[in-house]
């Protein structure tokens, strides 16, 4: 089983103002949770502004932590609701500066600012793609926990646009994820299967999503474990608390 962990990059302002000093300390604490995380997993996913709020960018912090990651593989969200076409381009562009393996491309919430571009991830992977960028770097789409309708205009422009793997939104259940694998191997697609660490401090992040860990709470590693079996590969979150996901790692390594 493949394993990653995901890393928020820091906040870009607090309170709406910029702070060297607190970009400084919050680039340093992604260092050293890169560093510790080298014993445990095969890579590393960096976020890409989650909820809207401005961050570090995936990709830059990828250039940042390259030498604190080693041997791991980094991979990097992209958001395609903040990019034009010059954007999206310059992006892929430092990721393979960056070294970066792969690019999750997806919608992301909206702009605080409340201004998106309109452009959908299966038209950014099908740009980057037709421009060359996919001999560098591996193209993924964010996928659904379940499906509901395989024949749905949403599910078939995810299929279509031939993604090397979808990454699923957390799930809570292993027979929507086998349909959900199932499916992709139809279509030459690969599956990470994300899992959200059970936690005091993951809960409001929890309820935000709808995610219902109730299923695996009480073994979390064995359900990552038959998560893994499944789909071969996992992404393993803990947005509140980076403590309790790396437990969650070091249970599994």
């Amino acid at each position: 089983m493949k394993i990653a962990y995901e890393l928020n990059p820091p906040r870009i302002a607090d309170d709406g103002r910029f702070d060297h000093r607190r970009l400084e300390k919050g680039m340093e604490v992604l260092r050293k949770r890169t560093s510790l995380l080298k014993r445990h997993a095969g890579g590393v996913h960096l976020t890409d502004s989650v909820l809207g709020v401005p961050r570090v960018s995936g990709v830059a912090a990828a250039a940042h932590i390259r030498k604190a990651a080693g041997g791991l593989k980094i991979s990097c969200s992209l958001r395609t609701s903040d990019r034009n076409v010059i954007t999206l381009s310059q992006a892929a562009v430092d990721a393979v500066m960056a070294d970066v393996d792969s690019l999750l491309l997806l919608m992301g919430d909206a702009p605080t600012d409340g201004r998106a571009s309109g452009l959908k991830p299966s038209q950014a992977l099908s740009m980057l793609r037709n421009q060359g960028f996919d001999r560098k770097l591996k193209l993924d789409l964010s996928f659904p926990a379940k499906i509901t309708d395989r024949s749905s205009p949403a599910i078939q422009a995810k299929l279509a646009a031939r993604p090397r793997a979808f990454v699923t939104q957390s799930i809570s259940s292993l027979s929507d994820l086998a349909e959900i694998v199932d499916l992709a191997k139809q279509n030459g697609i690969k599956v990470t299967a994300c899992i959200m660490a059970p936690s005091e401090k993951n809960a409001q992040s929890a309820r935000m999503i709808g995610l219902d860990w109730s299923g695996y709470e009480k073994e979390p590693a064995e359900f990552v474990k038959k998560a893994g079996r499944i789909a071969g590969s996992v992404l393993l979150t803990s947005p509140g608390s980076f403590k309790a996901g790396l437990q969650l790692l070091k249970e599994l390594s």
